[in-house]
């Protein structure tokens, strides 16, 4: 082949490369979720480049998690849910996964979401909370106190009416015609 012939090649080569351009990759990212109680419900969200009505998959497990003896009480399992994709703005698409954490004891939790349909994932921790032991209210004895007496002045000063505005009115009426016939 003659030069001419495998530089023309390069260059349409290059050209088609181009013209097709790369994919953007897929990207997901979930929200913090932070501390949350035991017991509570928790909502696990974030966003993605991902297009609408695409299906990811989401997982809550334990950090840590491992089999365990089916017969052994205790451990707290975890949760896993399908979403949906939804329309987001102009930046980023979202989706939200409610996790029912009723069950799940104190510790760390990792959060796995990741797309059915590709190769696109993202994780995260979050830490649950023992629940707050609940508290008796407990009644005080009634405070007894001293009534206090104020000396009001014998005469109020009256308040003056604000003047009419007629006056000011006036003399700027006064001095615009002064000003415009002076511009004539």
């Amino acid at each position: 082949m003659n030069t001419v012939r495998i530089v023309g090649l390069a260059v349409v080569l290059l050209l088609a490369a181009g013209s097709c351009g790369t994919a953007a990759a897929q990207q997901m990212d979930i929200d913090e979720v932070g501390n949350v109680t035991a017991g509570e419900m928790v909502i696990i969200s974030g966003t993605t480049n991902i297009a609408p009505g695409n299906h990811l998959t989401v997982t809550v497990t334990p950090v840590g998690f491992a089999p365990t003896n089916k017969s052994e009480p205790g451990g707290a399992g975890g949760t896993s849910g399908t979403v949906v994709v939804q329309n987001g703005n102009a930046t980023a698409n979202t989706w939200a996964f409610e996790a029912n954490i009723t069950g799940f004891e104190p510790g760390e939790y990792t959060v796995t979401v990741e797309w059915v349909e590709g190769d696109a994932t993202a994780s995260t921790t979050f830490t649950v909370s023992e629940a707050a032991p609940a508290t008796t209210a407990t009644t005080a004895p009634p405070v007894t106190t001293t009534p206090v007496t104020t000396t009001v002045p014998a005469t109020s000063p009256t308040p003056t009416a604000a003047g009419s505005l007629l006056p000011v009115v006036a003399a700027m009426a006064m001095g615009l015609a002064g000003y415009l016939v002076r511009r004539r």
